[in-house]
C-alpha cells in the first residue's frame, strides 16, 4: 500500500555526489540507505511547467518513500510513503 502527501511535505536533505544521503522530516532525522531509483519529471504539464528530480529510497528506519526536488522553487519534499 503507498499514501500519497496532499501536499507534498517540505524537508530539509543533505546530498552527496548530488543524491540526498540524510533529511529531517517531521522533526526526525534519516539517513539514506539505498536508492532505489531515480527520474526526472514535468509535473503539471498542462498548466505552468514544474521541472522535479524524484528519489525512491529506503531509510535506515525502514521507510520506502518518494521524495523530490522542485527545481523552479528550488526546495526538497516527500511526495509518497509505502507501507
Amino acid at each position: 500500500m503507498t499514501r500519497l502527501l496532499q501536499p507534498a511535505e517540505r524537508i530539509t536533505v543533505d546530498l552527496e555526489d548530488g543524491a540526498p544521503v540524510r533529511f529531517v522530516w517531521r522533526g526526525r532525522d534519516h539517513r539514506v540507505l539505498y536508492l532505489v531509483n531515480r527520474w526526472r519529471a514535468d509535473a503539471e504539464w498542462w498548466r505552468v511547467r514544474q521541472w522535479r528530480e524524484h528519489y525512491k529510497l529506503i531509510t535506515d528506519s525502514g521507510l520506502l518513500l518518494v521524495i523530490y526536488y522542485d527545481l523552479s522553487r528550488e526546495a526538497w519534499y516527500v511526495q509518497q510513503v509505502y507501507d
